[in-house]
């Protein structure tokens, strides 16, 4: 049975009606955490979802993401520029390069250098049926010289995964790959490939025991954090899971606070301050020192999913991106963490 709502990166009208209303009633719950004190930066010129970003010597970079609303997809409505902002003066955002368009893509900043991870393109014009298919996309960009180098392929297309790099290793995990019309193909692997190699080769890591994707993945005391996302029954879910490098083994780690939608399109990162996460209901959550349970330390001004959170210091975190009751969130939030981690 063909069922078109599932096949992009985004739930279905109706639960997009319902996580509208659940993240205006909980983004009042969360504004009784209290707020930490949050630096309103430059704001993006062109709001997105669904981006890739990531922080390289004091640089914020934004590529690709979601332009038009939900469920209207077409190469119109998808960007393709690679921008940044400074972090000291946060004075404006400038384009770098260009490259191909990206929705739900994963990047990261390893040496100094990005990193760029697959993400679907749409090929169809606006107003015409969806023909979207993920990319196998592994892209080296070099800040000094603004050049894009290809790597590797992953063995298949990719989107709507997550990406995170431990020690010199980058990990892949999550997403499906869509392949024009219809339901995406879940993914069922998982991959690793060795950043300090000048040409990183993909391997499969322990296969991991779920199928999702809007997931968060993020790299914490020597472990993998697999955060939210929905699964392959379309269920939003909070739940954690982590993979182990040292034994190769997966293991359950405690739920996000919230329901459901709490962890759909959430985003986290680990620094030496702790692990951490924010949530569509504007949550920031901070995984306790025995990992043993989330708690709740704190709120954005602008609440927002399918974003990226990010760290500029090991004490300072930048959220980027995303929507919230169907408007993009133009506003950068960047926050000091060091009260949070006592």
């Amino acid at each position: 049975m063909h069922r078109e709502p599932t096949q992009v990166p985004f739930p279905s009208r109706s639960a997009v009606a319902s996580a509208a209303a659940f993240v205006l009633v909980a983004a009042a719950t969360a504004s009784a955490a209290e707020k930490l004190p949050i630096t309103e930066l430059t704001p993006l010129t062109q709001p997105v979802t669904s981006l890739g970003a990531a922080v390289a010597d004091d640089w914020l970079y934004v590529y690709g993401g979601h332009l038009g609303t939900a469920h209207k997809y077409s190469v119109e409505m998808q960007a393709r520029q690679l921008l940044r902002l400074n972090l000291r003066t946060a004075d404006k955002w400038e384009v770098v390069a260009d490259g191909p368009p990206r929705t739900g893509l994963a990047m990261v900043a390893h040496g100094g250098k990005l990193y760029r991870i697959g993400g679907w393109e749409a090929k169809n014009k606006t107003g015409e049926k969806w023909q979207l298919y993920s990319s196998r996309d592994f892209v080296r960009f070099d800040p000094e010289t603004k050049t894009w180098h290809d790597l590797t392929p992953m063995p298949s297309g990719r989107s709507s995964h997550d990406a995170a790099v431990l020690g010199n290793h980058l990990y892949v995990i999550g997403g499906w790959e869509l392949s024009g019309a219809g339901d995406g193909n879940w993914h069922e692997t998982a991959l690793v490939c060795n950043l300090a190699d000048n040409n990183p080769q993909w391997q499969d890591i322990a296969k991991p025991p779920f199928n999702r994707r809007a997931l968060a993945v993020a790299a914490h005391a020597g472990k993998i954090y697999c955060i939210g996302g929905m699964d392959d029954s379309n269920e939003t879910t909070t739940v954690t899971d982590i993979f182990d490098p040292a034994t190769k083994a997966w293991s359950k780690g405690p739920s996000l606070p919230g329901k459901g939608f709490d962890g759909f399109g959430a985003s986290a990162f680990g620094t030496s301050a702790g692990l951490f996460a924010t949530t569509g209901s504007g949550k920031l959550c901070r995984l306790s020192d025995d990992s043993q349970f989330w708690q709740e330390v704190g709120a954005l001004n602008h609440p927002r999913s399918f974003h990226r959170l990010l760290a500029d210091t090991d004490t300072r975190l930048v959220a980027v991106g995303g929507t919230a009751s169907g408007k993009k969130v133009a506003e950068v939030e960047l926050f000091d963490i060091k009260e949070s981690a006592k």
